[in-house]
């Protein structure tokens, strides 16, 4: 920014340049712009007048001297300065130059992230480069103004014709005020330089930061490729056991699908060997005979007396040798021999097992889909519930047969897929009337005060000539451990007394029946088979039972209907007439006594 003194307007003056004396002006004018002059000069630098005033070529030839002096000393301060000033500019351009060259090497997003803050930075540095320019072009124009100034004043004092001494004083007093000037914007600049050299500094230090944080994204960069690698390799090796899984995997599926052709077809193979065997077995129990016989002779109590010899010939007969007795003809006596067959004779030895391992086909034959009853026969006291349940250590007929369907039903469940449903009832035949044992009292007990009911169930045949018993309680069984528990509720509602030949003789004919539905899913083939486990009541002579009452009445109906199942069995082995409606028992079982069900009379002896 120029300063400009003013000063005094006067008319020009018109001296002649060549060596003519200019004549000396005592007017008020003339003292008033000396004294003014004098005025606007420093006191304390105020010259001592001359003795004698120059000419005015020297006057003007001093003025030049000091107008070039000072102009040549702002030059060479400003020189200076923009020697500096481009120093500073080139250690700033090659700072600038080597951080761009680090800053350009750098791969991720941090180095990015870096490099965008100092283009920011460089920004800002250029816009300060711009100001330090906008600085230097107002020196320069200070500078030019000074110069312009002085100029203008030099010809100003020339052309008013001011004394030489007026005129040196005015131009060192307006040199020390332009010197002033020059010195406070050298203050200034150097004001300005050492706020530059701290902002550089400043940079400097967060460039060196910028470095190290540089240097950590490097780190981090070099462990995140580590890792990447790492990641990398284990890409490739689980992407090698995938193709290596995938190869096994498919291997495993070609084997699978093999093994499941094979094994539909060696189901279907099984499904065709299975019907072959569900007929042969049938084929060997026809000829077996689908009506059979088996007497089992239970060993000798402490209180039998006059017992009859008897023998098993060949498992098949029964010799019994009888009381000796005199001949009339003489002295002599003889002895009566009796033979008796049977399709199974088993002695007092035989054990549960072996009763079982006989009867075992016919419980086969139900699970094949046909009707069996097995029944227990003989007199009271002869050891019929003894076969047909036996005790817990030693059970009978009811419960392995029991057992050993669970087994096969698990069996064709698990392994072959078959679908199958079993169900369960258990009924009496008291006095010729039918009683739910699973549903009602203990009934037969009224003496001492039972509180079960009389109700007689009635039997009907339906549509398809299957025999049902209207109102009789049926379970759906899934474990032989429910069926134990329903065997044991039915033989505690079953009706018993004491006679004089048994102190716990069975009054009814009981009857469990267990229904077996099952179905192939591979061929859908449904079967249906009914197994009766029949324990009838001992038939007994009322003269030696000397039962009376109820008891009387009961062994009647007793006896008449075990002689009613006697004739049906008799009928179905020699043809013609079947009587099934004369009786209770065999109006039940009229479907399982004849066509291709099985029968087995157990006859305890």
């Amino acid at each position: 920014m120029s300063v400009r003194r003013a000063t005094p307007s006067r008319p020009p003056l018109t001296a002649p340049r060549g060596g003519v004396k200019r004549p000396r002006d005592d007017s008020a004018d003339s003292r008033a712009r000396s004294n003014s002059v004098a005025a606007a000069t420093p006191k304390k630098r105020a010259p001592t007048p001359p003795a004698s005033t120059p000419a005015p070529e020297a006057g003007n030839a001093d003025a030049n001297s000091m107008q070039a002096k000072y102009a040549t000393m702002a030059c060479r301060n400003l020189k200076g300065v923009m020697d500096k000033r481009a120093e500073t500019l080139s250690t700033l351009q090659q700072l600038l130059k080597d951080t761009e060259s680090d800053l350009m090497r750098k791969e991720n997003e941090g180095a990015e992230r870096v490099m965008d803050d100092l283009k920011k930075r460089d920004a800002k540095r250029a816009s300060e480069m711009q100001e330090v320019e906008d600085l230097k072009e107002e020196k320069q124009n200070i500078v030019k103004t000074v110069i312009a100034g002085l100029t203008a004043e030099h010809e100003q004092i020339n052309r008013d014709g001011i004394s030489k001494q007026q005129e040196r004083q005015f131009i060192f007093a307006t040199g020390e005020v332009k010197q002033e000037q020059l010195m406070q914007a050298a203050v200034d600049y150097d004001r300005r330089r050492v706020l530059e050299t701290e902002s550089r500094e400043r940079k400097l230090k967060e460039i060196g930061e910028l470095k190290k944080e540089l240097e950590s994204v490097k780190a981090a960069h070099t462990e995140v490729s580590l890792k990447a690698q790492l990641i990398r390799e284990e890409t490739e090796k689980l992407r090698a056991e995938k193709d290596e899984y995938c190869k096994v995997a498919a291997d495993w599926e070609k084997k699978k699908a093999d093994a499941s052709h094979g094994i539909q077809k060696n189901q279907k193979a099984l499904n065709l060997h299975e019907e072959e065997r569900r007929k042969l077995h049938n084929k060997i129990e026809e000829l077996k005979g689908n009506i059979r016989v088996f007497c089992r002779i239970r060993a000798p109590l402490a209180s039998d007396r006059d017992l009859m010899e008897f023998d098993v010939a060949d498992g098949r007969t029964l010799n019994v040798r009888g009381k000796e007795r005199t001949v009339l003809a003489g002295d002599n006596t003889k002895a009566d021999d009796y033979a008796f067959k049977y399709d199974r004779v088993f002695g007092p030895a035989a054990s549960q097992e072996d009763v079982f391992a006989d009867v075992s086909p016919l419980v086969q034959s139900c699970l094949d889909g046909f009707k069996v009853c097995i029944f227990a026969y003989g007199q009271t006291g002869s050891g019929k519930t003894y076969t047909m349940e036996g005790p817990n250590d030693n059970k009978g007929v009811i419960p392995r047969a029991v057992n050993m369907i669970f087994q096969k039903v698990t069996k064709l469940t698990q392994e072959r897929g078959f679908q199958c449903v079993l169900s369960c009832s258990f009924l009496e035949i008291y006095n010729d009337q039918v009683r739910d044992l699973l549903g009602a009292q203990k009934p037969g007990q009224k003496e001492s005060g039972s509180k079960a009911t009389d109700r007689n169930l009635k039997i009907s045949s339906s549509s398809d000539g299957e025999i049902t018993v209207e109102g009789l309680t049926e379970f759906s069984v899934t474990n032989q451990t429910t069926v134990g528990e329903l065997l044991a509720t039915a033989q505690a509602n079953r009706c018993t007394a004491s006679t004089k030949m048994n102190d716990m003789s069975s009054r009814s004919h009981s009857v469990f029946m267990l229904k077996i539905k099952t179905r192939n899913p591979v061929t859908g083939v449904s079967l249906s088979g009914l197994l009766n486990l029949i324990d009838l009541a001992g038939s007994e002579k009322v003269n030696a039972s000397e039962v009376q009452g109820q008891r009387f009445k009961e062994a009647v109906a007793i006896n008449s209907s075990l002689t009613h199942l006697g004739d049906v069995i008799h009928a179905l082995g020699t043809g013609g007439h079947v009587p099934y409606r004369n009786c209770t028992l065999t109006r039940l079982l009229q479907t399982s006594l004849g066509g291709s069900s099985k029968c087995l009379m157990l006859v305890n002896t």
